[in-house]
């Protein structure tokens, strides 16, 4: 094309701009919104990972290089504080000492331990296990806030890191670093984050307990060094949980109390494991170069370790969880905006072409060429797609800023506009523009000259099509299949799901749309003509009289609310697995350390609001397979661990008669059989998730391995499968050992035979109904009163040294019974769901967030393509008012049509979101250590009608100038704009 003609084809466009001003500037403000999304959701990824370097430099600190162990793995992913796992040998570390090229080699210990001001009563809410199952149940913001509070105070809750190095690992803040002459004294350094937490400055002193049989210790405080700083959290959660672990699990913790060796050693009462070592080279050494000469020495059976450079630091935090988070969540927002601009783009590009027809065909007949036709398409788009892209920059940036001054800690950096908010914005804009031109363009170029004399005949209807149905179902199918049948590892499907199986469903069902317009059109139309006073014959062909135009306005809000629907799914389908079900008895209590002797049973059971015969005491053991029958090693998750509980209970009481305690649903065997086979032998019952993943059935043995005896296996066979949803709540009050970690399920057996199993000379747990005669408090203070007079100290101290963590620490300063007292843990069912389900609104609604705003920016859209509706049909609405129509009848007429966009958008929806929720669901057990339940289906209607009323209201609204605005026009006035006049 020449210069000359272009200039011809960009003054056509402007003046078609400049004659329609309204849906230009409309369209523009829809595509600059758009793009404002993907500024305010990537921004956090560009800041993030602009100041990669900066959390790598800070981690390390003064190291060059950093040694950890190496962990097997085959183990469950050790956490930061941690007392077991591996460990560096000393003769690794007295060989780097000898190593020329090293200049110092700082070995560290560090574990949890209790660090608290004196005076500070630590209760058992501080490892988020409140004491009572009574507490009123708080609201969903109050649950939120109290998240946030106790994440953030768990995130700087000081770790015990012991360390002989002569300088600080971070700058010194305050005061002094650890003085290396002065082994014997009990003094510390804090990190800046963790004094800021507990209150604290320099000359002041902190209790720390953590070693059995030791009394509570103060160590005074010397020095506070900085902190390095943590991950930004990201503005909105898209999406399913991140599927890599988090990062800088292993090496040094930036919460810590810093102390002597020694002096770790006295407050834990075990000797040290060096956790890593902080390595400082001479001058002129190249850590590259280092690295290269250890790297065979470490590959011992003994020395298993490996090295993390700055580099490699940088690289981890580039592959972790919140960088996995921030980098979808930066994608999703980009491919949900483009979306949304391009089908907002297409409406209006469409509406034009619909218009410009005649225009089109008297300009092919002049002189134009087909090229020249389609160039004028592609610079209209294109000129939407740059201003939304630069609007929606500095519309980004501004919002930024002003959120920057209103709440400076979510930036503390400053904003930016970094490279990924320019190209992915520009993606979004420039993108959707393209897309949305190609059929406009198709259909302009198609226009025959003969059309200027003889102009197409206006349809006023469109029929159903069967093949694109047909086609559209068959692209639905393809997701499910991918998710739930089709074998593959599963390490791949999430990925493939997304690419393939994601991106065929929303095709899918935009293939359906026309079809779901036309049969909403059909059966809809008439009652909202009735609802709204009209004739139903007005409603007959409202939207498929421009069936394309009617496409674009449908399908654009559809993307905001069908995510806000998947997101609704997923999050309450997911709840499904980990909610109490019918099953469970009314409460569980737990009496720890020590619990009580099996004497005292009948005493429990008396207990005022309890029911006598349905009060049962558990013999529990967390306890290993002795073989891999669950697939852990391959892939751990929320089924496939590598433990499981035992559970022993009196099988008559829990299991049998009309009424029994557990109402377990059997998937396999009886409850006649099953009862029979448990009371006369090692028998036990298996959850159906753990024979889903162990493949084991009815008949079938596995060998668990007692944690005091390793060498010993006892061998059970399962008498029956049942369904146990729900059972992960009772890990609250303890059932589950903290060593142990998470396990595969929890399996019931007669008491007398885990007991004798396991070698439990006591209980601790107890599981009952409730007969309403007493309130919570008052139980729990009758099974305390119990378990006081049948402590013991000598027992409590002899857990405490097998399990460091599970002791109960008394007040600082109080050294009543050696430190250990008893406490009652109980749990309700009902308060359990109750508890979920508020905690699961705020999470649930914080991922509802961006389809919200996705979906008020495409309520642009319908405002968009309702105008264009209206001043296309003037003409046949100043005969209507010249027939006798009344201005308020117009006006009811045009919000009839927001109501038809809004109920079809509904419609496709709910198909699209409830699919996609589901599907959600079954990908989550492949990816995530919080999946492996099969989960049942839940469509939270009522949340879900909430998400309808604000598609409902924004159409309306969207409708509300057009439907004044024609209301108020006289009926000349409509005649006079002409059939096919804009």
């Amino acid at each position: 094309m020449k210069v000359a003609e272009l200039k011809i084809v960009i003054r056509l466009v402007i003046s078609h701009a400049l004659q329609h001003p309204a849906r230009m500037m409309l369209t523009m403000f829809s595509t600059i919104a758009a793009a404002c999304i993907v500024v305010w959701v990537v921004s956090g990824y560009d800041s993030l990972s602009q100041k990669f370097d900066e959390f790598a430099e800070g981690y390390l600190g003064r190291y060059e290089l950093i040694l950890l162990p190496v962990a097997d793995p085959s183990q469950a992913s050790s956490f930061i504080g941690g007392t077991g796992g591996p460990a560096l040998s000393q003769e690794l570390i007295e060989a780097l000492r000898a190593d020329p090229a090293v200049a110092a080699v700082d070995p560290v210990f560090q574990t949890r331990a209790r660090i608290q001001k004196p005076g500070v009563i630590d209760t058992p809410e501080r490892d988020g296990a409140p004491t009572s199952g009574s507490p009123r149940i708080p609201s969903s913001a109050e649950v939120a806030a109290s998240a946030s509070a106790a994440m953030t105070r768990m995130n700087r809750v000081p770790s015990l890191v012991g360390t002989d190095a002569s300088e600080p690992p971070h700058t010194l803040l305050e005061g002094v670093w650890l003085d290396p002459r002065q082994m014997d004294r009990s003094e510390g350094v804090l990190s800046s984050g963790s004094a800021e937490q507990l209150g604290v400055k320099v000359g002041d002193e902190v209790a720390v307990g953590g070693g059995p049989d030791k009394e509570v210790q103060l160590v005074k405080i010397v020095g506070i060094v900085e902190q390095s700083r943590t991950l930004p959290p990201p503005k909105f959660t898209i999406g399913l949980p991140p599927s890599r672990e988090a990062a800088l699990r292993r090496g040094p913790t930036s919460n810590a109390l810093y102390v002597r060796l020694t002096l770790a050693e006295k407050l834990t009462g075990a000797a040290p494991r060096i956790s890593f070592a902080g390595i400082v080279l001479r001058s002129g050494v190249k850590p590259v170069e280092f690295q290269a000469a250890w790297s065979d020495r470490f590959n011992g059976k003994d020395s298993a370790a490996e090295m993390q450079s700055l580099a490699e630091v940088e690289n981890e935090i580039t592959n972790s969880t919140t960088s996995e988070a921030i980098r979808i969540q930066a994608y999703s927002a980009t491919g949900i905006s483009l979306l949304a601009a391009l089908f907002i783009i297409f409406t209006t590009l469409s509406m034009g072409v619909h218009e410009r027809i005649r225009q089109f065909a008297v300009l092919r007949a002049v002189s134009l060429t087909k090229a020249q036709i389609g160039a004028m398409i592609a610079i209209e788009s294109m000129l939407l797609g740059l201003v939304g892209w630069g609007g929606g920059l500095l519309a980004g940036w501004g919002l930024l800023e002003l959120m920057r001054m209103l709440r400076p800690n979510m930036f503390p950096d400053g904003v930016s506009l970094g490279k990924w908010c320019i190209l992915l914005s520009g993606a979004c804009a420039l993108g959707g523009a393209l897309a949305a031109s190609i059929m406009p363009a198709w259909r302009a170029t198609n226009v025959s000259p003969l059309e200027a004399m003889a102009p197409r005949q206006q349809k006023y209807g469109a029929r159903f099509s069967w093949g694109a149905t047909i086609v559209g179902l068959l692209l639905i199918a393809v997701n499910p299949l991918l998710v739930f049948w089709v074998p593959m590892a599963d390490t791949a499907r999430y990925g493939i799901s997304a690419a393939m199986g994601c991106t065929s469903m929303v095709i899918g069902f935009v293939l359906l749309a026309p079809g779901a317009i036309i049969v909403t059109e059909r059966f809809a139309a008439p009652m909202v003509a009735r609802l709204l006073g009209l004739d139903r014959r007005l409603l007959a062909k409202q939207l498929t009289m421009n069936l394309s135009r009617t496409l674009g306005a449908v399908i654009a809000p559809t993307l905001g609310l069908g995510l806000f629907v998947a997101m609704q799914t997923w999050g309450y389908s997911m709840l499904g697995p980990f909610t109490p079900g019918k099953w469970a008895p009314d409460m569980v209590a737990g009496l720890t350390p020590t619990g009580v002797p099996f004497s005292e049973i009948e005493n429990v059971q008396h207990i005022k609001g309890i029911k006598t015969d349905q009060c049962l005491p558990l013999a529990v053991e967390q306890t290993k397979f002795a073989d891999d029958i669950t697939g852990f090693r391959v892939r751990p998750s929320a089924t496939r661990q590598d433990n499981c509980v035992m559970l022993g209970v009196d099988t008559d009481r829990a299991l049998g008669g009309k009424h029994p305690m557990f109402d377990f649903d059997f998937v396999q065997g009886t409850r006649e059989e099953a009862l029979a086979k448990i009371k006369n032998g090692r028998y036990c019952l298996v959850p159906d998730h753990f024979q889903r993943e162990s493949g084991l059935n009815v008949g079938d043995k596995f060998s668990v391995v007692p944690p005091e005896t390793p060498n010993q296996k006892f061998e059970y066979e399962i008498a029956g499968v049942v369904s146990m949803s729900g059972w992960h709540w009772i890990s609250k009050v303890g059932l589950r050992n903290r060593n142990g970690g998470r396990a595969a399920g929890l399996m019931f057996a007669s008491f007398d035979q885990v007991r004798n199993d396991f070698g439990i000379d006591r209980t601790t747990f107890f599981w009952m109904n409730l007969d309403g005669t007493a309130t919570e408090e008052d139980i729990k203070n009758s099974l305390q009163a119990i378990a006081e007079r049948n402590f013991d100290p000598s027992l409590a101290a002899a857990r405490r040294r097998d399990r460091p963590e599970r002791g109960a620490m008394g007040p600082p300063g109080n050294p009543r019974r050696g430190n250990y007292s008893t406490t009652i843990n109980i749990r309700t069912a009902e308060g359990v769901r109750t508890a979920i389900r508020e905690r699961a609104d705020g999470i649930i609604w914080g991922l509802s967030q961006l389809p919200l705003v996705t979906l008020a920016v495409t309520s642009l859209g319908v405002m968009n393509t309702i105008l264009s509706s209206v001043r296309a049909r003037r003409w046949e609405m100043g005969v209507m008012r010249a027939l006798g129509l009344s201005r308020f009848s117009l006006f009811r007429l045009i919000l009839a049509e927001a109501v038809l966009v809004a109920i079809v958008a509904c419609v496709l929806s709910v198909g699209l979101g409830v699919l996609a929720g589901y599907c959600g669901t079954g990908v989550t057990r492949y990816i995530n250590i919080r999946g492996g339940m099969i989960t049942p289906l839940v469509i939270p209607w009522a949340k879900l009608l909430i998400g309808f009323g604000i598609t409902l209201a924004l159409c309306v609204i969207a409708a509300l100038w057009p439907a004044i605005a024609t209301g108020r026009a006289e009926p000349l006035r409509l005649l006079q704009a002409g059939r096919a006049s804009m």
